[in-house]
């Protein structure tokens, strides 16, 4: 598989394992899903947590796409990478990329 296609799965919030997201390619574009939740009242599942996310090959992340947080319906811009431990980093923010928080998962078999 290509590098690009690495982040498709199925994915676990850590290190609270309250939420589990699916990627997913459509096109080009990557998105995510939640496809469990400890509380789906405030994180409904199949809720579209990740859009339009494409690969950078020359920096090895997906980005310029959005995150959107189910909570507050506000949507940030995204940078997703998979660290050499192979944990998936999303990273939301607006504006600047060293302002915003960062959220990691580790892949579920």
């Amino acid at each position: 598989q290509n590098k690009a296609d690495a982040i498709v799965g199925k994915w676990m919030k850590t290190p609270k394992e309250t939420l589990s997201i699916e990627v997913f390619k459509s096109g080009d574009i990557y998105r995510g899903k939640i496809d469990w939740s400890n509380d789906a009242a405030k994180k409904p599942l199949g809720y579209l947590i990740l859009d339009k996310m494409r690969y950078n090959k020359d920096k090895e992340v997906w980005e310029g796409g959005k995150i959107h947080d189910p909570s507050s319906g506000k949507s940030y811009s995204a940078l997703v990478r998979i660290k050499d431990d192979g944990v998936l980093e999303v990273h939301g923010y607006i504006g600047m990329k060293f302002l915003g928080s960062k959220r990691y998962f580790k892949r579920v078999e």
